[in-house]
């Protein structure tokens, strides 16, 4: 795990996937089956990270999702040439629940209305960490490697096929006839 709540793994041992993937002619197309066999592997992660999450009203188990992308303000320094993606939610509370929180002192007491009383609240209380997306990853990161690479098959596959359809029809683009050329 890096500073930025992150995980990353490196599959070794496939040379022949690795071999096929090479063989498509253009970096968009690689990043297109690499990223489509990353979102399917990632969904077993976020199906337990669901399983795992406390619900009160359900928006932060709802909000757990596979993606390509990042909010905007998580984006700073990422790089667009690797193809990434993440398993996490939207929710703002999320890192909350995850890593749990301290209690704090309030500079100004809060007075609220408990049914025909007042309390006075002076601290915000604390929240136990509940690790509920480090659990899921822990627990299915080898069944998602699996999947990777059986996707990884199916996507090549299917990216072979749409190619030489595009061929049998004169319709390549000049990129792909460039990397076909090679």
């Amino acid at each position: 795990m890096n500073g930025h709540g992150s995980f990353s793994f490196e599959l070794k041992g496939v040379k022949e996937l690795t071999r096929l993937l090479d063989q498509l002619p253009t970096v968009a197309m690689k990043k297109t089956v690499l990223r489509n066999a990353l979102k399917k592997a990632g969904s077993p992660i976020a199906e337990a990270a669901r399983a795992n999450v406390p619900v009160v009203t359900g928006g932060l188990r709802d909000s757990i999702k596979v993606s390509p992308s990042l909010k905007p303000s998580q984006r700073k320094g990422q790089d667009r040439s690797v193809v990434t993606v993440y398993v996490g939610s939207s929710s703002p509370v999320a890192h909350l629940v995850e890593f749990g929180t301290v209690e704090r002192i309030l500079d100004e007491p809060r007075l609220v209305k408990l049914g025909d009383r007042w309390i006075r609240i002076t601290t915000t209380g604390f929240v136990s960490p509940n690790p509920f997306l480090r659990r899921a990853w822990h627990a299915m990161k080898m069944p998602a490697l699996g999947i990777f690479a059986d996707e990884m098959k199916t996507e090549l596959y299917k990216s072979a096929g749409r190619l030489a359809k595009r061929a049998a029809a004169g319709k390549l683009s000049k990129a792909q006839v460039r990397g076909l050329s090679k």
